[in-house]
């Protein structure tokens, strides 16, 4: 584990691991930011949750979800909900954000129907036949 960790990435070995945290460094902090900001608002999301609101992998945002966890900003609850995977995950808040607030729902406006235009005939023997 990094010494630095979980103010930056860390693994708890050598090779792939580490040569990842190594390359996510810039981009993990720029992630928790966002994290920190959307969770600010007073959701109560999971992990993945987390990664749905910000359209971005849970591969991403789950080790950062963790890293926030671990420094106090997150905060894990009693509640757990299913996640992608069908296991379930802890329901997490920001550590200022003692109210719940519910996601707005997405609003989706229906594109108008455009309605068929009215039958043309050329078989006008069809008609009066």
């Amino acid at each position: 584990m990094s010494q630095n960790y979980p103010k930056s990435p860390g693994s708890k070995g050598g090779g792939a691991s580490k040569d990842a945290a190594e390359q996510i460094v810039t981009r993990a902090s720029k992630l928790r930011s966002a994290i920190t900001a959307l969770m600010a608002n007073g959701y109560r999301l999971t992990a993945d949750e987390i990664a749905t609101q910000l359209r971005e992998s849970v591969l991403a945002i789950r080790p950062r979800v963790s890293e926030l966890v671990k420094t106090g900003t997150l905060i894990k609850l009693k509640d757990r909900r299913k996640n992608v995977s069908g296991m379930t995950a802890h329901v997490l808040r920001h550590k200022d954000s003692l109210t719940a607030v519910d996601l707005p729902q997405p609003t989706t406006t229906a594109k108008p129907r455009r309605s068929a235009p009215p039958a043309m005939h050329t078989d006008q023997n069809a008609l009066f036949g």
